[in-house]
């Protein structure tokens, strides 16, 4: 049997499977169009964290700025599928946000808080935290 990368068939399609199956827990009212709004979500979060967490300098906050577009830019995204979702699968994303807006608010504060960045960044981060309001 051939190999991908050393490693043998069976287990490369064993483990694509694996991985297949791995979809963060998510409840299935949150697919849409074979896609875990769910799982995007979480991803979306994480990279927000990430971006914001990144920002400690003028040069760090000038290099998020079109990271952080591209994140706001994928917000608009999941609210614009929003609608499509069941009530159910709504009322979950509308945890996830409700669960992660805290620490987002709390980072944004502490941009805001440090002088300079409010002007480079403020504009996203505020636009970043009234999209995640809007998946409440």
């Amino acid at each position: 049997m051939k190999s991908c990368h050393g490693i043998p068939a069976v287990v490369f399609l064993l483990l694509v499977l694996f991985l297949a199956g791995c979809g963060g827990g998510n409840s299935p009212e949150m697919e849409l169009g074979g896609l875990n709004t769910g799982d995007y979500l979480d991803g979306l979060l994480s990279r927000t964290s990430r971006a914001l967490g990144s920002i400690n300098s003028m040069e760090s906050a000038e290099a998020a700025v079109p990271q952080l577009k591209a994140i706001n830019d994928d917000y608009d995204d999941l609210i614009y599928h929003l609608p499509n979702l069941s009530e159910k699968g709504r009322a979950d994303m509308s945890k996830k946000a409700q669960k992660a807006l805290p620490e987002i608010q709390d980072m944004a504060q502490r941009i805001n808080g440090t002088p300079g960045l409010s002007a480079i960044l403020g504009p996203s981060m505020d636009a970043m935290v009234e999209k995640i309001g809007l998946l409440l």
